[in-house]
């Protein structure tokens, strides 16, 4: 079978995304001819990923002008349909995320009308809002959760009779009917195929870091998150994937080594960067084993994302000697309430935090603490909290410590997500294929996708862009945000609180009907007496 894959990344992320390369791995490996579509380096956005964050003073300026042959929309259209006519796939799929949602909407329907062949879609955003997106007339089949088995499953029924019904992880349409096969259990993590990287060409692997241009490999040592965060995906998983078992699971030690170990030899990689929400996430004897093979057989820097409260005196010390370079920690918030109570992010505080970066930057380990901006329900107090702690972990060592941050954006299967619609706080979709789905450009980066009834569109703006001069020390932070004691209540009737009370257990799957909002008021803090 002839297949053709699409990446639709009309963000120009620098990324080779590990979840596709491993659906076309397995592919290949099949027997089947893969091709890809990437629109990675053609896109016409002028927002790359850096742009923005290196005006904010975010990030260290890099030349990317060779990377990037900027086309039209119409180029770039008119390049896949000439790319599907000449391929004649049996079979497009794409990985679809909720930011490219739209962008690949437009290409899978310009596709099918020069060659009408079955698309399936797999992703993050499929996984959480099935009953969705499965609604999509562009869509023909749809892989929830892991989809290294069901794909090949998929395509093996398509080739003997058509018959997809007993196909693992599968929605589907029949007769106007939607039906959908039932999970099946998620993955052993050492059983999953190498990656082959040889569908992607050498800029894929060259990305940005600390000001430099580096040869990078991205790779998965787990999947999956534990924590119950109120904008996270991962709680979604948890919710509504509990039939397929264990979400957190890790690979081995041994495996991660060997993979690296032979797909460095084909690449030459300089720096690695491990995808895994929370690298550190598992035992001390596992870690200990894999700073022990690493340093031995692969001795390459890398970079982790993990969680607070998993470095300790004890890894810290192996991460510095086994080559980690770098470690980014969803810091979110430098406001003790809202941490709690509207991101339900566990019962640290800023001391907590703040000793926890000072101990990174007694082993000498760079760190990057990544903040949100425009959560509902908070207030400028708020977030001047968030500067004030940032600017405490910059005075540890400034050569050490970076920053990022972040617009909250509603992603679709999230609490977030939940509150927005019952709040009127984003404007959804309401056609079918994209009910409930915000209409704004879903983006993290470049300005808020959602209201918030405690601050305006242009102080968060205003906030966001003035960020790092605060953290930096080149404006001052006003008076009024100086107390040492900005914690407040509010108004008992407050709609919002309720909402994040009654999602606390998890969001609530968003079925394809017309959500209607309710009216949005500002809301106004009572100060603490």
């Amino acid at each position: 079978m002839k297949v053709l894959f699409l990446y639709p990344n009309h963000e120009g992320y620098f990324r080779c995304p590990v979840g596709l390369t491993l659906i076309m791995t397995v592919v290949e490996n099949a027997g089947h001819d893969v091709k890809l579509f990437d629109t990675t380096f053609m896109n016409s956005d002028d927002n790359q990923d850096n742009s923005k964050r290196e005006e904010a003073g975010l990030v260290k300026p890099v030349t990317l002008d060779n990377y990037f042959n900027k086309k039209s929309t119409s180029e770039i259209e008119s390049e896949w349909i000439q790319f599907v006519e000449d391929f004649k796939p049996d079979l497009i799929a794409t990985t679809i995320v909720e930011d490219a949602y739209t962008y690949a909407h437009r290409l899978l329907g310009l596709a099918k009308s020069v060659h009408d062949v079955p698309v399936v879609v797999g992703g993050s955003m499929p996984t959480v809002v099935p009953r969705v997106m499965i609604e999509n007339p562009n869509i023909d089949y749809l892989v929830e959760g892991e989809g290294e088995v069901a794909f090949k499953e998929l395509i093996d029924a398509l080739m003997k009779d058509g018959d997809v019904s007993q196909v693992a992880n599968l929605w589907y349409q029949e007769n106007g009917v939607t039906k959908n096969t039932g999970l099946v259990k998620y993955l052993d993590m050492d059983e999953i195929p190498f990656q082959k990287l040889d569908f992607w060409d050498d800029k894929h692997f060259t990305k940005p870091y600390d000001g430099e241009l580096r040869v990078t490999g991205f790779f998965e040592g787990s999947r999956g998150c534990m924590h119950k965060c109120h904008y996270c995906i991962n709680r979604a998983f948890q919710v509504f994937q509990e039939e397929a078992g264990k979400v957190r699971r890790n690979k081995s030690p041994r495996r991660i080594i060997d993979e690296v170990k032979a797909i460095h030899k084909e690449r030459n990689f300089n720096l690695i960067m491990f995808t895994d929400d929370n690298f550190l996430g598992r035992q001390p004897r596992e870690l200990d084993e894999f700073f022990k093979l690493w340093k031995e057989e692969i001795d390459l820097p890398y970079w982790i994302n993990t969680c607070i409260e998993t470095v300790n005196d004890h890894n810290l010390p192996q991460l510095k000697a086994s080559g980690c370079v770098g470690i980014a920690i969803g810091l979110e918030t430098g406001s003790d309430w809202v941490r709690r109570n509207l991101l339900l992010k566990g019962k640290m505080d800023n001391k907590f935090y703040m000793e926890k970066f000072a101990l990174m930057a007694k082993y000498k380990i760079r760190s990057t603490a990544n903040n949100m901006l425009g959560i509902p329900g908070e207030y400028e107090e708020d977030f001047f909290e968030t500067i004030k702690l940032n600017k405490q972990i910059r005075e540890l060592d400034p050569e050490l410590t970076s920053f990022d941050v972040s617009f909250m954006a509603p992603y679709m299967g999230t609490v977030i997500h939940n509150i927005s619609l019952d709040m009127n706080l984003i404007e959804p979709h309401t056609e079918p294929g994209f009910r409930g789905m915000s209409k704004a450009k879903i983006t993290m980066r470049h300005e808020p996708t959602m209201r918030n009834p405690c601050m305006s569109k242009e102080k968060t703006m205003e906030l966001h862009d003035d960020f790092m001069k605060y953290v930096n020390g080149e404006k001052e932070i006003p008076e009024r945000f100086l107390a040492d004691d900005p914690e407040r209540r509010f108004a008992d009737s407050d709609e919002i609180y309720e909402l994040y009370e009654k999602y606390k257990s998890g969001p609530i799957p968003i079925d394809p009907v017309l959500v209607v909002p309710a009216p949005v008021t500002f809301i106004q803090p009572v100060k603490k007496k």
